[in-house]
């Protein structure tokens, strides 16, 4: 069962398509939640939840409503191609725990228990996945929280992705960074600028922590301490001749590949033009050779 599991692996590929029925959501229908079901399997004492469908819902009246029949007919073509996979709870987007989550958490609650088959899932095993689609990119953890049956324990989880699974996501965020003005090396180091305010943010701690002990204001941890020291004793050996140099021929050989690639990529689109020239007029007795790459 999912609450034995000693720890808990969640797949990006979840993240993401909890976020693309969200956006959808807010773009169609003008909805500001998104409801499902987890799916996942235990792997050698490891629940991973791997995948989830989601499911309809109308939450206007007093009584919590869910599309159970039209979720049941998802769930059987899913499991034609993934049949290790089975259900481990629900998930929701919101920015916090609030009542709504407890009437819908109620509804699926006697839901699930009664379904029938082998894939059935007792009630003290439903877990609730919580996801902020309005978290701001600043944040340091991930926007999702997975509570237990009661939602009153937060249950520690980590990320983990397959080969496959890195592709499509990389490739999701490249589409996404498509759409948007600009070049993606612009995006790139927007990346990157954020990434350096957030570091000279925490080296700003670091020093006001020391600064702090050095005049007596805050008691010094000797561990702390230990760690901060670590951090500065690898500082000198980046200053050295070695490094430059080798830094210096990192840099050279990257600017080499990306000038070898753009190379490589003009010649494969001119010789589609070529091709093309070649296929209209190459009755007429203008032709020209396709140049090779």
């Amino acid at each position: 069962s999912a609450m034995a599991a000693p720890e808990i692996v969640l797949h990006p590929m979840v993240v993401v398509n909890i976020a693309d029925q969200y956006t959808r959501g807010v773009i169609q229908s003008k909805q500001k939640k998104a409801i499902g079901i987890i799916l996942g399997s235990m792997i050698k004492g490891i629940l991973h939840i791997v995948d989830c469908i989601e499911i309809g819902f109308d939450l206007s009246g007093q009584d919590v409503k869910l599309s159970v029949d039209l979720f049941e007919d998802d769930f059987n073509l899913h499991k034609e191609a993934y049949p290790a996979n089975k259900v481990v709870g629900w998930y929701c987007t919101d920015e916090d725990l609030n009542a709504t989550h407890a009437k819908i958490h109620e509804k699926v609650t006697s839901w699930l228990p009664s379904r029938k088959g082998e894939d059935r899932l007792k009630a003290d095993d439903i877990l609730f996945l919580l996801m902020n689609p309005r978290a701001k990119m600043s944040d340091e953890a991930l926007p999702i929280a997975i509570y237990s049956h009661n939602l009153g324990v937060i249950q520690k989880y980590k990320i983990q992705s397959d080969t496959a699974e890195t592709v499509a996501v990389v490739h999701t965020a490249q589409e996404v960074v498509d759409q948007k003005e600009g070049s993606k090396l612009v995006h790139h180091y927007e990346n990157v600028h954020r990434g350096l305010m957030m570091m000279r943010e925490r080296l700003q701690l670091i020093t006001a922590y020391v600064v702090a002990c050095q005049e007596g204001k805050v008691k010094p941890n000797n561990r702390t301490l230990r760690n901060i020291k670590g951090i500065c004793n690898r500082l000198p050996s980046m200053q050295t001749a070695k490094f430059k140099n080798e830094f210096q021929g990192e840099f050279n050989d990257t600017m080499l590949l990306t000038y070898l690639s753009s190379i490589t990529k003009n010649s494969s689109s001119l010789g589609a033009i070529m091709s093309n020239f070649n296929s209209v007029f190459g009755a007429q007795g203008r032709r020209y050779d396709t140049p090779q790459v």
